[in-house]
């Protein structure tokens, strides 16, 4: 395999990550924005979204299945077209159900992303594996935090339809590109003959236990990373009043270092991992996510984006550790199915934050409910946590 072939992956695996992240973000500041000029209550917009959460767990497993059927470039040449094309239609829309639908398109286009994009990363690397994945998560992390920034500045300065055109428009030029790149025979899905980033972190049998323990953690890690995500912009809208005086610029800006700091926080992860006890590392994320989770829900201003900054890193910091744990635990022959699943559970959790807080909202007019959930859902699961193996299995 060809150092360039290699470096192609690596760049539009690292752009589809970032684009996945940004379209999977973009509408909570946009939203903030449409409420004003649809006169509809924010509750009832901001649901808008649950299908497309919805798809983007459910329809991760089938993108999988077909990507090993057909190919792994095509399904990511048909991610980047079909999330820039209904993006754009989202820009078009005339009324809720138009956007539900549109945004619903987004959600199953983007659902191709990590069981397709990562894997073919990891196959299509010959050498340094793991600090491709590292500069991959990098670029994902840095989609959430864009998707604030950028969004926020162009509702102030146009309009929220613009806020779709514009990344639909850039999506499906990236899309072209690879496209023309996979017809000229510079892309290609074919293996690397290098195993050692899929078989050195595995065991032959794995723990079944620990697996199945692995899966509450899993779900709540997603809960609330994507129920954050979801309520952030309307939450700095409303307590950071002093500091951002409604300006959306402002606002996706706040947001947009929120998830540029956790992106860097993966590598912080990383490296506690590679030198501490995995299931120490995990637990300690865990529970010091306890305790910000109770203050968020009732601080204001500079000490709430404080806290919140300081939740979103430990947050991704977890998930170095998390993978690792995952990999040994899990069988050797059933590593893709078992981060298929937890793909699925992580972004599954998606749909039903975004509904916890419809539906709290309407209930309270706030989000304090929301988040002190949220607190218990992570001492229960930091309590779960602490049942996993001290050790994990010997390497093969």
């Amino acid at each position: 395999m060809s150092d360039k072939s290699s470096r192609l992956a690596l760049t539009f695996s690292a752009i589809g990550h970032f684009f996945f992240h940004y379209m999977a973000a973009m509408y909570f500041t946009i939203v903030v924005s449409m409420v004003k000029n649809w006169d509809q209550p924010y509750h009832e917009m901001i649901a808008l979204w649950t299908p497309a959460f919805l798809l983007i767990g459910l329809a991760a497993l089938p993108a999988g299945r077909m990507a090993d059927r057909w190919s792994s470039t095509g399904m990511l040449v048909l991610m980047f077209f079909g999330m820039g094309t209904t993006c754009i239609f989202s820009g078009f829309a005339q009324n809720g159900t138009q956007l539900l639908i549109f945004l619903a398109g987004i959600g199953l286009f983007a659902a191709i992303y990590h069981p397709v994009g990562i894997s073919w990363l990891v196959r299509m690397s010959s050498k340094n594996t793991g600090k491709k994945l590292a500069i991959n998560g990098i670029f994902g992390g840095l989609g959430a935090s864009a998707a604030g920034l950028i969004s926020g500045m162009l509702l102030e300065y146009f309009n929220w339809r613009i806020a779709f055109f514009v990344p639909g428009t850039v999506c499906l030029v990236i899309g072209m590109v690879m496209f023309w790149y996979r017809q000229s025979g510079q892309l290609s899905s074919a293996d690397s003959n290098n195993t050692e980033s899929t078989e050195s972190t595995s065991t032959s049998g794995g723990m079944l236990s620990a697996f199945l323990i692995m899966l509450l953690p899993m779900f709540v890690i997603g809960l609330i990373y994507n129920t954050t995500q979801a309520l952030m912009p309307k939450l700095f809208e409303e307590r950071l009043v002093s500091i951002l005086s409604g300006n959306m610029a402002k606002i996706g800006g706040m947001v947009s270092i929120v998830y540029a700091v956790g992106a860097v926080m993966q590598l912080f992860g990383g490296w506690l991992a590679d030198r501490f006890s995995l299931k120490l590392v995990y637990i300690w994320c865990w529970i010091l996510q306890i305790p910000l989770l109770l203050l968020i829900a009732s601080r204001a201003d500079v000490t709430l984006f404080i806290l919140v900054v300081v939740l979103v890193s430990l947050n991704t910091a977890a998930l170095p550790p998390e993978n690792i744990l995952l990999s040994r635990f899990a069988p050797k022959k059933h590593q893709g199915l078992a981060f298929g699943l937890k793909f699925v559970l992580a972004f599954g959790a998606g749909p039903l934050g975004v509904e916890l807080i419809a539906l709290v909202r309407a209930k309270t007019g706030s989000f304090e409910g929301v988040i002190y959930g949220l607190g218990i859902a992570a001492a229960v699961t930091a309590l779960i946590v602490m049942f996993l193996p001290n050790r994990t299995p010997a390497v093969d």
